[in-house]
């Protein structure tokens, strides 16, 4: 059997809500080769992959946003994967993608902050968005006013952060767990820029400025 991109998989059935979401938070599973890269390369050569890597991605971005037929295959390969906010046609605003964002987040992330922090708001973000998606999509009952977010996933998310505390090297716990709570207020609550850039930045710096007490 050939295999079938995401895309050609939803037109042939339509994606439920929480198969949608199932899917999207698969790949920020996957993304924990980023911190796990981070704690075996070292700074250095973390710095120039996840350069190179943000930077290619953001040029297919640019490029999507000019060339049709680049679109096209984007949409055809990712599509089922995107937000509608991330499907705009060629000509318009160019619109970063969420994958995009992760990128550029773990390129900044590394850049700034040591190994261990860096790796460390990343890998608790990924995980706990992850568990707060899935959880508040099949449990979710109360929400956060009207942000779409559940009491049920923050919880999750929390819960989840905590794990990856506890199990990943170099960051106090209770630093890491103040860290985790921010990141589970900031993922609730809506704000600037895109949750996959400014949750993880946002945590690392809470992180360095507590390391400094």
């Amino acid at each position: 059997m050939k295999n079938e991109t995401f895309a050609s998989l939803n037109r042939k059935k339509r994606l439920s809500p929480l198969q949608y979401e199932l899917l999207r938070k698969a790949l920020h599973i996957l993304s924990l080769i980023i911190p796990a890269g981070m704690l075996w390369l070292g700074k250095s050569p973390a710095v120039l992959i996840l350069g190179t890597a943000a930077a290619f991605a953001v040029g297919l971005d640019i490029l999507r946003s000019r060339f049709n037929l680049v679109n096209k295959w984007i949409l055809f390969v990712f599509g089922s994967l995107m937000r509608p906010r991330e499907k705009k046609p060629p000509g318009g605003k160019i619109v970063l993608n969420g994958a995009t964002n992760a990128l550029i987040s773990a390129f900044l992330l590394i850049l700034v902050f040591s190994v261990e922090v860096a790796a460390l708001s990343f890998a608790l973000f990924m995980v706990g968005d992850g568990a707060a998606a899935v959880v508040g999509q099949l449990l979710g009952k109360r929400y956060w006013g009207r942000t779409g977010k559940t009491v049920e996933g923050s919880l999750a998310f929390l819960a989840a952060a905590m794990v990856v505390v506890v199990l990943m090297p170099g960051v106090k716990i209770w630093i890491g767990a103040a860290a985790s709570v921010l990141a589970c207020l900031l993922e609730a609550l809506p704000g600037p820029f895109n949750d996959n850039l400014r949750v993880p930045l946002a945590t690392a710096g809470v992180m360095f400025l507590l390391m400094q007490i």
